[in-house]
């Protein structure tokens, strides 16, 4: 039954029917049904309040059930090809209306912050139950976990040739680079969403080859949104550390590596971005970093000064953190010692950002660009 709204009353015919049918039929049932729950995506804004929470806490509901029976289905060596391409069918189905779901909803959420700019913060947490009929903020995690308690089950198998397709794996992340792009995504309060967004895109580089796609969308967000710089940095140090993918640090400075001075000149913005990045991840994972540092010496170079002192900075926290004392292996030494013969003085003159240009002097620059450590294989 296709699902429409009449404009005059917000609701939307079908959705009963739908429900009778999950109940029969499970999460399949979305193969039938789609367009109920597509008429509800099209008219999101006009709709009854108590229709949106109704129709997420459902689709959540599809998708649990659909995340529990699948193992099952993926170990049935009998499956048929028909059986197999209907719950492929209704996967893909459930998650796009979930997360576009979730997408509309933080939408209004976004535009409900920007009231409460212009309105001082007063009553935010009223007008937010007011426009969505329950408070968001608390729903979004869930959501999350549930689309990574997906993505961690063996789904490709659902494919032809185990090999999933990449806008599915673009339409489960997505929804988590549409969150951060909130500023209150940085929030202390919303950590625990950031710890699942950061879990969700570590499992999708791990298991679904998302490294490519990864490294440019945080390119592009580091351009735009002030704000993430500390955040990613959160996420990509963790995903180097705790997921195995220190690979994804080299993929993120050889792009900022390879952005020309002139660029950067005409970019503010980004280069503000990139150097609170570079700045921030040295501190956090200066050894991982350690060995890309040479794709970042030419802007040592370049006219801007705000990547000259990220650069510098990074530097900075490699004699500190991991070019210092006499335990390191004879060729770390050696190299430190040709870079920095007075380390322990060089390396405060490094942090210090605002006078590093001028004090510091072409001499320990010149022996770090040729410093063969800062560019491991």
């Amino acid at each position: 039954m296709k699902g429409t709204c009449p404009k005059d009353t917000g609701q939307v015919e079908g959705a009963p029917t739908f429900q009778a049918a999950f109940r029969a039929q499970g999460p399949l049932a979305m193969l039938e049904h789609f367009d109920t729950i597509y008429s509800i995506l099209h008219h999101f804004r006009n709709i009854d309040p108590g229709l949106k929470e109704d129709t997420l806490e459902f689709l959540i509901k599809v998708v649990s059930r659909h995340s529990q029976d699948l193992p099952a289905i993926l170990d049935d060596t009998a499956l048929s090809l028909s059986d197999r391409n209907a719950h492929l069918n209704a996967l893909k189905m459930n998650c796009y209306a979930l997360i576009r779901l979730l997408e509309s909803f933080e939408t209004m959420a976004s535009q409900t912050s920007l009231m409460d700019l212009d309105l001082g913060g007063k009553g935010k947490k009223a007008r937010t139950k007011a426009a969505h009929g329950f408070d968001w903020e608390e729903e979004r995690q869930p959501i999350l976990q549930l689309l990574t308690q997906l993505l961690q089950l063996d789904i490709r198998h659902l494919w032809n040739h185990s090999v999933i397709e990449e806008e599915f794996v673009s339409l489960v992340t997505g929804c988590c680079y549409r969150l951060l792009e909130n500023p209150t995504i940085s929030h202390q309060k919303n950590r625990p969403i950031r710890e699942a967004i950061t879990h969700l895109l570590g499992v999708a580089l791990t298991r679904y080859n998302h490294m490519l796609s990864a490294t440019v969308k945080i390119i592009q967000m580091l351009q735009h949104f002030e704000h993430l710089a500390p955040v990613l940095v959160a996420a990509v140090s963790l995903w180097a550390t705790n997921y195995g993918m220190k690979s994804i640090v080299g993929e993120i400075v050889r792009e900022i590596g390879q952005k020309c001075p002139q660029e950067l000149s005409r970019d503010p913005s980004g280069a503000k971005g990139f150097a609170a990045f570079l700045t921030e991840l040295a501190e956090r994972v200066p050894a991982i970093l350690m060995s890309s540092m040479c794709i970042l010496l030419d802007h040592l170079d370049g006219e801007n000064h705000m990547m000259r002192n990220a650069v510098l900075a990074a530097m900075a926290e490699m004699v500190l953190q991991v070019l210092n004392g006499d335990q390191l292996e004879e060729a770390a030494r050696d190299t430190r010692d040709h870079a920095f013969p007075h380390h322990h003085a060089a390396a405060p003159l490094l942090h210090h950002q605002g006078q590093a240009d001028r004090e510091l002097g072409g001499e320990a620059v010149s022996a770090v660009s040729h410093s063969p450590v800062l560019c491991l294989p």
